[in-house]
């Protein structure tokens, strides 16, 4: 009987770092999505540097 105890014991272990896991995950999706979120500002901000820009032709000698 007591094996049923230890497997039962196992199982809640293995339950337990599977929720621990998983919210760690979730952690780093959001860390994720936050940086894709800069990535994003800073492509925007450097695309409105790039648009005040005076493109003159170059000339050769």
């Amino acid at each position: 009987m007591i094996w049923v105890v230890v497997v039962g014991a196992l199982a809640l272990a293995g339950v337990v770092a599977l929720v621990i896991h998983a919210v760690s995950l979730g952690h780093k999706a959001a860390d994720v999505k936050a940086e894709v979120t800069v990535l994003n500002e800073r492509r925007a901000e450097l695309r409105t540097l790039l648009g005040q820009l005076e493109r003159t032709p170059a000339q050769r000698d």
